[in-house]
This record gives C-alpha cells, sequence and structure tokens, in this order.
C-alpha cells in the first residue's frame, strides 16, 4: 500500500469525522469551499471543460468556466455528505429529502422480481441509495473497484452501514441475478465508458460507450427498468424522482440502453451542474472497434 493512498485514507476518514461534528446546513458550505479548492488547483478541470464544450458547443468560453465551478462546488459537497450516509434515518423523508414519486420501485418489490434501476452520477446517488434503504426497500449497488484499497473498504463500510448490499462488477452477472431471485432492487450506473465491451448509443450528440448490462438483465429476467435520479435544490434539500421506463416490444439490447441513455441525459441537461464532467464519457471511439 503507497504512502500516498494511505494518506488519502486517512484524510477522508479525518474530514468525515470532522463533518459529522458539524450542523447539516454547514456541510453544503464546507463541501463548495472544498469544490472550489479542487477546482483552483486544476484537478481534471481541463477534462471537464472539454467534456462541457462537446456537449454545449454553443455556450461561449465564460459560460463553460462558470458551469465547471458549479460542477466542482456541487461534487464537493456530493463528497462530504457521503460521511453522512451511514447516520440517514427516514426521518428525513419531507424535511429536507423530497421523494417526489417511488411508486415503481414499491410496485417492482410487491411484484416479486425486483428491478434494475439505472441513474448516472448525477446529483447525489449515494444519498439516494441510502435513504431508499433506510425507508424499508433492499437496495443492491453495482460498483467498480478503486486504485486505493482503503478507499475502497471505507466508502463500501459506509454503504454497507446504510444497509446497501454490494455486488462488485466483477462479479456483476453472478450477483445481479442472485440480487434479483432475492427481490432486490439492482442499481447500476450507466454513465461511464464501457470502453469495447460496450454499446455505442448517442448521448449528447456523440456515440458513447455504455455498458449493455442493465439491458441484458432486464431481457434475461423480465425485472422492470427503472430510472432514479436524486438532484439537489437549493437550501440543500434533495428531490428524488423516480420512473419506470417503458422498454415496450424492445427486444435488442442496445435500443434498450439508449433509451435509459437518452432519459439521462434529459435529466442531466435540467441540471448540467450536477453531472461528472470530469469522466473522459468519450474516451472509446467506436472507429477503434469497427470492421
Amino acid at each position: 500500500m503507497s504512502i500516498s493512498h494511505r494518506l488519502e485514507y486517512f484524510a477522508s476518514v479525518s474530514l468525515f469525522a470532522l463533518i459529522r461534528l458539524l450542523p447539516r446546513r454547514w456541510h453544503s458550505v464546507c463541501g463548495a469551499a472544498l469544490g472550489q479548492v479542487v477546482y483552483f488547483i486544476g484537478i481534471r478541470r481541463q477534462v471537464t471543460l472539454s467534456n462541457l464544450a462537446l456537449a454545449f458547443p454553443s455556450l461561449p468560453r465564460k459560460a463553460l468556466h462558470a458551469v465547471a465551478r458549479r460542477v466542482y462546488r456541487h461534487f464537493g459537497r456530493v463528497a462530504v455528505s457521503f460521511g453522512s450516509v451511514p447516520h440517514l434515518s427516514a426521518s428525513a423523508v419531507g424535511k429536507w429529502i423530497h421523494l417526489r414519486n417511488v411508486e415503481p420501485l414499491k410496485e417492482a418489490v410487491s411484484a416479486g422480481k425486483g428491478a434494475i434501476v439505472v441513474s448516472g452520477h448525477l446529483g447525489n446517488w449515494e444519498l439516494m441509495g441510502a435513504i431508499i434503504a433506510t425507508i424499508g426497500l433492499p437496495v443492491t449497488f453495482v460498483v467498480t473497484t478503486q486504485r486505493n484499497k482503503l478507499i475502497e473498504s471505507l466508502i463500501d463500510r459506509y454503504r454497507e452501514a446504510a444497509d446497501i448490499e454490494i455486488v462488485k462488477r466483477r462479479a456483476a452477472v453472478k450477483g445481479v441475478l442472485s440480487a434479483l431471485k432475492r427481490n432486490r432492487l439492482v442499481a447500476i450506473l450507466i454513465d461511464q465508458d464501457a470502453h469495447e465491451d460496450g454499446a455505442f448509443v448517442p448521448f449528447f450528440g456523440r456515440l458513447s460507450s455504455t455498458p449493455r448490462g442493465p439491458a441484458i438483465f432486464h431481457l434475461r429476467t423480465g425485472a422492470p427498468l427503472i430510472f432514479a435520479s436524486c438532484i439537489r435544490l437549493p437550501g440543500d434539500h434533495y428531490r428524488i424522482e423516480v420512473e419506470r421506463l417503458n422498454t415496450g416490444n424492445l427486444t435488442d439490447a442496445d435500443e434498450i440502453i439508449a433509451l435509459a441513455t437518452a432519459r439521462l441525459e434529459a435529466a442531466i441537461r435540467e441540471t448540467p451542474e450536477q453531472w461528472f464532467w470530469m469522466h473522459r464519457r468519450w474516451k472509446t471511439s467506436p472507429v477503434e472497434f469497427s470492421s
């Protein structure tokens, strides 16, 4: 284990411990300040600006920089808020977490097949999973591994403390099928580059390599495909919206994942400052793998 990984871990643990001592209204202030510092340092700033320019080509340079600064402040808040995930209670619902419609999730569990819930790194997905679990619904996250195994272990412990079951992406087939058989809500984020294994579907006007997994599980099991988002509102409130996607008679996984991606894009366009533009979303080109 490298020294930098150990330092990153102890810095995270210390930050979360400190944040827990502060009133919730200060979490947003601290998170925004943290994000602002990271922006000025320049970590992945050029990637963020390049992605924003690709997605919004008509925006002038000044506007792109303004959105980028809001992106960093938002994700500073997300990072800070993660420390409180294990301590969430159902009493937050109606106070500062607003559930617009979770009936599709409840209906899926009542039907006994579970559901595949797709979303992205939009708003506060960790908070969404935790509060859904807190109100008594069975939540499973499909997650990637981290380079820093200490951080990965910390994140997993916090999720599990919030009653979220963890399935690693490398074991996704067995883990997801098992979770669906146990009537769980399996959450999968679909907005990161899936390299050569992905389906190339439109995303902000460009073909993007997108994981087929949710569509394949939907076709294989008949479990409903549900889109969910958790958007930050003024005053550090959050709105969770859930929508069952109508896949109709679609039988092609690529068409289904294109439908889900289009729904995610629409949500991002409503609040672009709350999506993770730091990721190289269009890193893999379809030209590389064409015959």
